[in-house]
């Protein structure tokens, strides 16, 4: 919302406050103010005559005799093509700087004085778009005789304001017109100023028939002005809707835009001869085509809002107007509507039309329903006074009634909310000050709340902003909230944190990746292909569905590093993923993504080099799991087309998948650009919430015994499965099992390999016997030939 100073100081005397004072009201007791920026500070700049106006020959320039001020003439050099003898210009005297440091001097141009600049609107800032089309290839020309020689044409042109520009939240509506901002404003310095008012004058009758035929439409009025004369609108009138960014019209579409700045209230003004005597409000039909003022052919649909003359759509409500009802030069009767939608409605058919304007922005963020016969008020007499006519009585269908209500609260409420000690008189004065109407009895206060706040729900917890917001935020006591508790991490907070931690610690960075991915990549890491979760209104086709993997976004990042030769890259990342589980608590689940490209490890001074691969990332994913005292299985598995079938496990906790590592498929990295790339991603939840907190154990102070044993078994037959059943059999004693060999070839049958490993065993009470080990390992080969049909390798 773009607020102009002088328009505010047309109604609250800010005579005492600087630019910057405003600024820190506005921010402390208003809203954020994003921008704080003059139109045109240039000086030295005065309404000039051009007196004479001669070509230099063999050139495009003129000498002109100008006078700046009464009696004072000086010669300028200019070259715009509509510069001529008589005329009244913009003349930049030196000394005067313009936008952009410009700094004007006395110098010479083709060996010929010249004192000064004669200038366009755009050297002054101002906007292409708000430069009348006759000036947009020259000077400006004063067309008016309201000004003379030696006036300030910045003052005339309303570019010597200060613009505030409002970060309106969406719940603050109200402020989104020069009214509202004006009732927290004038709280906020203790002032009162006059709400604007224009009384009717009816002299005609309105013969306009009005149907509404939507639950959509709350309220629709209407007045007819005859007889008026559209023309350009006055000065004062369009400097104050370029200040607000609005692009003057003519007279009439200027008037509506006016108000919708100064109250807050759409209208939109017909050409009532293009119109007819006839306004139904519907629902569109769907695929029913309507042009609309920026000359676009829209297609609409049955949620959409339309006024048409009993058969054709001629506008899209709350939206934009149509082109063949446009308020044109010869126009000579005006309809002028003011209305109530809903705002969801209006939402919508914005949002999927893609067309944004100023009445939209209103309408979708709800508008003061008792404003707006006001509204239509104010802008029927305004186009009587600029446009001339004759103006009708109103004619108005009300379809639903919205009805304000009221809130209690009292004095040690506010106070023990805000941690305050403030008075019944002082909140007595505050609620004044806002324009509350209220009763109050002893410390208790019953609020009408205002319609125009459309913010404010029937609870004290809205009003204890309003005071808090108008007595400072920097004015309530700092205390430091009682606890019953000390604070601290959840169990699932600290495994996090230990993941983070223990992957920095080995080279890992943690990358954050967008959480909405194409759809043709949705499926491209996953299980189980699950119901999509899409935005209702995607930004673009890159951006189209919710993730159902991490490894879609650290695959792009090691993509986008290849690509620029950022190269032994070792990524991860911790984040949801999503999809329709049917319950919300379904829709989404933590996961863990990681990847390796390139050398993980390289020492130039020892000529060591590591490579990443599958077993380098499974190490290390295991040493991960080893801290968070999780034990996980791996089996092989060539489901998911991405991976390399033959260098690729899914990994189980008890028997349960809950990830995926492996190479990416030749093939898939080959067509991404990512080749060599070794990659895993695991399901987080049972990890941090179904694990119970680790358990710790003192150091075994008697000695372990290692036993190593080499057995031949079938290709078929896992490693995984062996340990397995070698810890289940020696559990009495064994507390490690690792392998540290696989060997095919001589000795070995084809269909068979040799499996090493090493057991380590330990007695917690007492020191171990050889014999007792050798009794165990005895049953743990008898185990294995009896289910693996497994020998000793010779």
């Amino acid at each position: 919302m773009l607020v102009s100073r002088k328009w505010l100081e047309e109604y609250l005397d800010l005579s005492k406050y600087s630019d910057d004072d405003l600024y820190n009201i506005f921010t402390a007791h208003v809203c954020e103010v994003e921008l704080m920026y003059k139109t045109c500070g240039a000086e030295n700049m005065t309404v000039a005559k051009v007196l004479t106006c001669e070509d230099i020959p063999d050139t495009h320039l003129h000498k002109c005799s100008v006078e700046v001020r009464p009696g004072e003439v000086t010669q300028i050099v200019c070259g715009a093509p509509n510069v001529s003898a008589g005329k009244l210009v913009i003349a930049a005297n030196p000394g005067a700087i313009l936008p952009g440091n410009f700094k004007i001097k006395a110098s010479k141009i083709r060996g010929i004085e010249s004192n000064g600049m004669l200038c366009s609107l755009q050297e002054l800032g101002v906007e292409e778009k708000y430069v009348p089309e006759q000036y947009k290839n020259g000077i400006y020309l004063f067309e008016r005789g309201d000004v003379k020689v030696g006036d300030n044409p910045l003052e005339y042109l309303g570019i010597n304001d200060t613009i505030y520009e409002l970060a309106v939240t969406s719940n603050r509506s109200d402020l989104l017109s020069i009214e509202g901002v004006l009732y927290d404003l004038a709280a906020a310095i203790n002032q009162k100023f006059t709400k604007p008012l224009k009384e009717v004058k009816e002299e005609i009758e309105n013969n306009t028939s009005i149907e509404v035929l939507t639950d959509n439409c709350y309220k629709y009025a209407t007045r007819v002005i005859e007889g008026v004369t559209v023309s350009e609108s006055p000065m004062w009138l369009k400097k104050k809707l370029v200040a607000s960014g609005i692009r003057p019209i003519n007279n009439v579409v200027d008037v509506t835009n006016y108000v919708l700045m100064l109250l807050g209230q759409p209208l939109h003004s017909f050409d009532k001869d293009k119109l007819g005597n006839k306004i139904s409000v519907r629902q569109a039909l769907d695929n029913e085509l309507i042009t609309t003022l920026d000359e676009q052919e829209r297609k609409l649909t049955s949620d959409d809002i339309v006024i048409t003359n009993g058969k054709d759509a001629l506008c899209v409500a709350g939206v934009m107007g149509g082109l063949t009802t446009e308020v044109t030069n010869e126009t000579k009767n005006v309809t002028l509507e003011a209305a109530y939608f809903d705002f969801l409605s209006i939402r919508k058919t914005s949002s999927r039309l893609g067309l944004k304007s100023e009445s939209s922005s209103r309408f979708e963020h709800k508008i003061d329903y008792e404003r707006v016969e006001r509204a239509l008020d104010y802008a029927s007499v305004m186009i009587k006074e600029l446009a001339g006519g004759m103006i009708s009585n109103m004619k108005e269908v009300i379809k639903k009634e919205l009805k304000t209500s009221s809130v209690s609260i009292t004095t040690s409420k506010v106070n023990n909310y805000l941690g305050t000690n403030l008075t019944t008189d002082y909140l007595t004065d505050l609620f004044n000050r806002l324009s509350f109407e209220f009763k109050v009895n002893n410390d208790e206060f019953e609020i009408n709340l205002p319609s125009r706040r459309m913010d404010l729900e029937p609870s004290f917890q809205d009003i204890c902003e309003d005071v808090a917001r108008m007595y400072g935020y920097d004015n309530i006591p700092t205390t430091i909230a009682e606890m019953s508790s000390r604070g601290g991490l959840t169990e699932k907070q600290k495994k996090i944190r230990t993941i983070r931690q223990f992957l920095s610690t080995v080279a890992f960075n943690e990358i954050v990746s967008y959480s909405l991915i194409k759809e043709c990549d949705l499926y491209n890491y996953v299980f189980e292909e699950k119901a999509p979760i899409k935005p209702l209104m995607p930004l673009t086709d890159e951006h189209a569905v919710m993730r159902q993997s991490l490894l879609n976004g650290v695959v792009d990042a090691i993509q986008y590093n290849l690509a620029r030769k950022n190269q032994n890259l070792a990524l991860f990342e911790i984040g949801n993923v999503y999809y329709d589980g049917g319950k919300p608590e379904d829709n989404q689940s933590l996961h863990l993504a990681m990847a390796l490209n390139g050398l993980y490890e390289s020492s130039m001074w020892e000529g060591e080099r590591k490579v990443s691969s599958f077993y380098v990332l499974k190490g290390l994913l295991d040493s991960l799991l080893t801290r968070l005292g999780v034990e996980v299985t791996y089996s092989p598995y060539d489901g998911i087309k991405s991976f390399h079938p033959g260098r690729t496990a899914e990994i189980k906790l008890h028997n349960e998948r809950i990830g995926i590592i492996g190479e990416l498929h030749p093939k898939f990295a080959k067509e991404h650009d990512v080749k060599g790339t070794i990659a895993l991603e695991i399901d987080l939840t049972k990890i941090v919430e179904g694990q119970k907190k680790m358990k710790y154990h003192s150091i075994n102070k008697f000695p372990s015994i290692n036993r190593d044993l080499a057995i031949v078994v079938k290709d078929e037959v896992k490693a995984s499965d062996i340990i397995e059943l070698v810890k289940k059999t020696g559990r009495k004693y064994i507390t490690k099992v690792e392998v540290f060999d696989v060997y095919k070839g001589e000795n070995v049958l084809e269909d068979e390999k040799s499996i090493a490993f090493t057991m380590t065993f330990e007695d917690f009470t007492k020191t171990l016997e050889s014999e007792e080990v050798d009794n165990e390992v005895k049953k743990i080969l008898d185990k294995l030939t009896e289910k693996f049909n497994a020998k000793i390798r010779q």
